[in-house]
């Protein structure tokens, strides 16, 4: 689904040339990174359980998937009548989907260390 979204929404090219090239447009990886990091900061107490960690993560990220979706295709539904900073925010979001899924990726992966001296 990701992909479907990141083929929809515009690229930087695509919103550097609406914007004009002195235009201040953060990085791509910095995008990824905030949104890796507020990813990060939204979820606590995750489960040990993977199934359950897995379910946890879904629960928090479908939101950001679910918005990033709409705002791609508001964009191919009617070009004509979308403002230009749609672009921007359809850009932003989906880098910042990209780096929560990181994110989510990174937490689902990780490993609970239990101490056996507890």
């Amino acid at each position: 689904m990701l992909e479907k979204i990141i083929l929809l929404a515009p690229d930087r090219t695509c919103v550097i040339s609406l914007l004009g090239t002195d235009a201040v447009l953060p990085e791509e990886e910095q995008l990824q990174q905030n949104g890796y990091d507020l990813f990060q900061m939204t979820v606590s107490n995750l489960p040990t359980d993977h199934q359950m960690r897995g379910d946890y993560l879904e629960a928090h990220f479908r939101p950001l998937l679910d918005t990033a979706i709409e705002m791609a295709m508001a964009l191919t539904d009617r070009p004509a009548h979308v403002q230009e900073a749609s672009y921007v925010q359809t850009y932003i979001a989906v880098q910042n989907l990209i780096g929560a899924q990181k994110a989510a990726m990174d937490l689902y992966c990780r490993v609970q260390v239990v101490s056996i001296f507890s």
